[in-house]
């Protein structure tokens, strides 16, 4: 498992898809075997067969080889820099100030063709901190990859040590410390859901201990990285209100919405959602809802079907949390809005399940953990890129192999029906075992 990972980050950024595919699909069975017999041995009573020592070592390891490496898989550092630059090198606004309006700015030059006249669509704890490492770590190329990168892997390091003292499992460790998809995606790509997967599991934690307005503040800052955490907010909220009362709900949610009108209205208040607006008509390939948004030309239409897949992420978050919110902690209720926003959004790339995998590692024998790490999987392994395409726009396929082929069929068909047939199975499964312990209450 470590081995293919590794091999995928020393390819290199130059590495051809099909040998990636096949060394990524051997780590994730390796890491899903792992899990396997752990879940056995728990069930037997018989102690793990993992070492933290083994897992801590491996995990540092391909940390460090994750940051030493350039991106293999993304360009969107480079995006994450110069936003960053508008605000320390020309004290502009990187909500209206796209890559396009300086062309000649080395730093403009290498976000990715389709980003060229894209504002900034993260939220202002994203552009405070992007602004500071530019400001201090922008004069090279080189330092600000590494600012970003690292700041990732400070973040991976950090949930890795609050999931050990929460669980004292070292496959609990493993499912975020050797899985793939955060060593390659998120932390080689330097991608801040590492921040947002942090912060909700600090959320988490904090709630857990009782610290209802921290915990506000630590779920309020993942919402303003992305937006779209305000799905694991809205449902640790549910789980206090219901375990906790009323205003323990208020509290935390009170220090959230203060905290997030303060930062909004700092970074420009309307100005700062605007770019928000427009990202709203923005499909991913895999996703359910690419298809009816093609079909549908009507810019009108379109944003219907974005705000039915909105409305459709918010309706199976409450479902799950609904079905989990007598648990002893919210953790799974916080994965779980990020599982079904992972599946049921209208755009999604496989570093955002980063933001619920530490959370979910906490109660990592679950069945819903076991889905998100399944989805993660091939939402990864369908978005791996083939380094042989240089048109600009980039088509993200050459079909030259059978591999190749097979990767767009699952992009295009194959991922799509996978994550329709998790959510009518997490569904019927929810609501037979509500069935089962009705029937089976005494009667009065």
């Amino acid at each position: 498992m470590t081995g293919a990972t590794a091999a995928v980050l020393a390819r290199g950024p130059n590495g051809s898809s099909s040998p990636n595919l096949v060394l990524l699909a051997v780590g994730y069975a390796a890491l899903g075997v792992l899990l396997a017999v752990e879940v056995r041995r728990h069930r037997a009573g018989l102690p793990s067969t993992l070492g933290r020592t083994l897992v801590f070592g491996c995990a540092a390891g391909l940390l460090v080889l994750a940051v030493a490496v350039p991106p293999t898989e993304s360009g969107d550092v480079w995006a994450y820099s110069w936003y960053g630059r508008v605000v320390a090198h020309y004290h502009a606004n990187p909500y209206t100030t796209p890559p396009s309006h300086h062309p000649t700015d080395p730093w403009a030059q290498r976000v990715d063709h389709p980003y060229q006249n894209t504002n900034s669509v993260y939220g202002p704890v994203f552009t405070a901190v992007s602004g500071a490492g530019m400001l201090v770590f922008g004069h090279w190329f080189l330092t600000a990859r590494l600012f970003f990168q690292l700041l990732a892997a400070a973040c991976v390091a950090a949930a890795l040590v609050v999931i050990w003292k929460r669980t004292r499992s070292p496959a609990a460790v493993a499912i975020v410390g050797l899985n793939p998809l955060v060593v390659v995606s998120v932390v080689n790509g330097g991608h801040n859901d590492a921040w947002v997967g942090l912060a909700v599991l600090a959320g988490v934690v904090l709630v857990s201990r009782e610290r209802l307005r921290w915990a506000g503040l630590a779920l309020a800052a993942a919402v303003l990285i992305k937006v779209a955490a305000v799905l694991p907010l809205l449902a640790v909220g549910l789980w206090v209100w219901r375990n906790k009362g009323w205003r323990a709900a208020a509290e935390m949610g009170g220090a959230a919405v203060v905290a997030g009108l303060l930062a909004y209205g700092i970074a420009g208040g309307t100005t700062a959602i605007g770019p928000l607006r427009a990202a709203q008509l923005h499909f991913s390939g895999p996703s359910v809802w690419k298809g009816p948004a093609h079909w549908l030309a009507s810019e009108g239409l379109q944003r219907w079907v974005a705000t039915g897949a909105t409305a459709a992420a918010v309706a199976l978050t409450l479902f799950l949390a609904r079905r989990r919110i007598d648990h002893a902690d919210p953790a799974l209720v916080a994965g779980g809005a990020v599982l079904a926003y992972c599946l049921i959004g209208p755009y999604v790339l496989p570093w955002y399940v980063i933001w619920g995998l530490p959370a979910f590692a906490l109660a990592w024998r679950s069945r819903l953990t076991w889905l998100a790490l399944l989805h993660g999987a091939v939402l990864h392994l369908a978005y791996v890129p083939n380094p042989e395409v240089t048109e600009r726009p980039p088509d993200r396929f050459i079909l030259r192999t059978p591999l190749q082929r097979f990767q767009v069929d699952v992009f295009h068909l194959w991922l799509p029906i996978l994550e329709v047939t998790i959510i009518l199975a997490v569904v019927a499964y929810s609501l037979l075992l509500s069935g089962r312990r009705r029937s089976s209450s005494p009667v009065p």
